[in-house]
């Protein structure tokens, strides 16, 4: 008989009224069959395809990009482990908060490295998508050479807000557009934002799951980490 695992929700629920990107639409919930009127019960949904918890796929920022249709669901799926960076200096995560751990993470050979930043306690706040944390591009860079499958961590983007707006020519000069992003993506990474729950998690030794619903340029997801024997 196998071994039962813990199954531990790191995903935010998706519902009307649910925090957004800003200028992002709602999400909407509209019934269209009734229960007692129709014999069945069923809703149309709409709802942006970067809402709550969400991976994105290389052709959010990449004209060449894979879309997530594009790649095998192994991709969202393997072992995982968390990286406390709350004791960081400042909002950005930097080459240098992760430069004494990289000798563990190689070790550790995950596929996916969650970044546990202290920002999920900020969920519903005003500013938590205009000033929250992200990674500098020498941060980024450093993950992306590590062979990952992808990168989470329980913040709005792996960017700061006001690169969402850096124009395309900005990438000679180092203020490029969605660094990060494209640093990651660019190299076959996915990224999987607005994750909850990290701070239950041991630091290695579970499966971390990511599967999206949507093939598109990203996907909500039901992000979730599987542990042997539970979890305190």
């Amino acid at each position: 008989m196998r071994a039962p695992k813990h199954i531990l929700d790191l995903s935010w629920p998706v519902s009307p009224g649910m925090p957004l990107f800003p200028g992002d639409p709602p999400v909407t919930l509209a019934p269209m069959g009734v229960l007692e009127t129709d014999g069945f019960l069923s809703h149309l949904a709409g709802l942006p395809a970067h809402s709550g918890t969400h991976v994105d796929a290389p052709a959010h920022v990449l004209a060449d990009g894979e879309a997530l249709c594009d790649l095998p669901l192994s991709r969202f799926a393997g072992p995982g482990v968390v990286l406390d960076v709350r004791d960081r200096a400042g909002l950005a995560v930097q080459g240098q908060d992760l430069e004494p751990h990289l000798v563990w993470l190689r070790a550790q050979a995950p596929a996916f490295v969650l970044l546990l930043t202290g920002d999920a306690a900020r969920w519903g706040e005003a500013d938590y998508f205009t000033r929250g944390a992200h990674l500098t591009p020498e941060a980024a860079l450093l993950l992306a050479g590590l062979g990952l499958s992808g990168i989470g961590l329980d913040a709005a983007s792996v960017d700061p807000y006001e690169t969402s707006d850096q124009h395309e020519a900005g990438c000679a000069t180092g203020t490029c557009q969605l660094p990060a992003h494209r640093l990651l993506l660019g190299a076959g990474l996915v990224i999987v934002e607005n994750l909850c729950g990290l701070d239950r998690l041991p630091a290695s030794g579970f499966e971390f799951l990511c599967l999206p619903v949507l093939g598109l340029d990203g996907s909500p997801v039901r992000a979730a980490a599987l542990l042997p024997g539970g979890v305190s």
